[in-house]
C-alpha cells in the first residue's frame, strides 16, 4: 500500500470513527451525562489506547525517545483540544447533532488561515473553492430552522 493509499484509508477510518464519536456523545449528552464527564472519559479511554501505542513505537525505536520528540506545540496541541472539547459537549448539549456536529468540523478553516499566515502554505485554487464550500455549507447549517426538527 502506497502513502497516498494509506492517507485515504486512515483518513476513512477517522471520519467513520469521529462520525460515531459525534453520535455517541449527544446520545450521552441525552441519557443526562454531564459535558464534563463525557470529557473525563473520553480523555481517559484516549490515554489507555495512546499509551500502548506510545511503549510500542518506543520500543520500536530501541526506547531512544528523541529530545525533540517533546515541545510545547505539542503540549498546545493537546490543551486547546480538550478545551475544545468541551465546549463542543457544551454545544451539543444546547443544539441538535445535526448541526453541531457539521458546524464544528469547519475548525479546518482556522488551521487553514493559520497555516497561511504561520506556515507560509499556499493554497491551490481548488483548495480555496473548498474552504469556500466549507463556508456556504456553515451559512447553510446556520439557517432558518424547520419545524421538523426533533430534539
Amino acid at each position: 500500500m502506497n502513502a497516498n493509499q494509506r492517507l485515504i484509508l486512515f483518513s476513512a477510518l477517522a471520519i467513520v470513527m469521529w462520525g460515531f464519536w459525534g453520535f455517541f456523545g449527544k446520545v450521552a449528552l441525552d441519557k443526562k451525562m454531564a459535558a464534563i464527564s463525557i470529557l473525563l472519559v473520553e480523555t481517559m479511554i484516549s490515554a489507555l489506547v495512546a499509551l500502548p501505542v506510545f511503549v510500542t513505537m518506543s520500543m520500536a525505536s530501541h526506547g531512544q525517545l528523541s529530545q525533540t520528540s517533546w515541545n510545547i506545540y505539542g503540549l498546545l496541541s493537546g490543551a486547546v483540544l480538550a478545551i475544545g472539547l468541551l465546549f463542543y459537549y457544551l454545544a451539543l448539549a444546547e443544539g441538535h447533532v445535526s448541526v453541531v456536529v457539521p458546524l464544528t468540523a469547519t475548525y479546518p478553516l482556522i488551521s487553514v488561515l493559520l497555516s497561511l499566515v504561520f506556515l507560509g502554505e499556499r493554497p491551490t485554487l481548488w483548495q480555496w473553492i473548498g474552504v469556500v464550500f466549507v463556508i456556504l455549507g456553515a451559512i447553510l447549517l446556520l439557517g432558518p430552522a424547520q419545524s421538523t426538527q426533533h430534539n
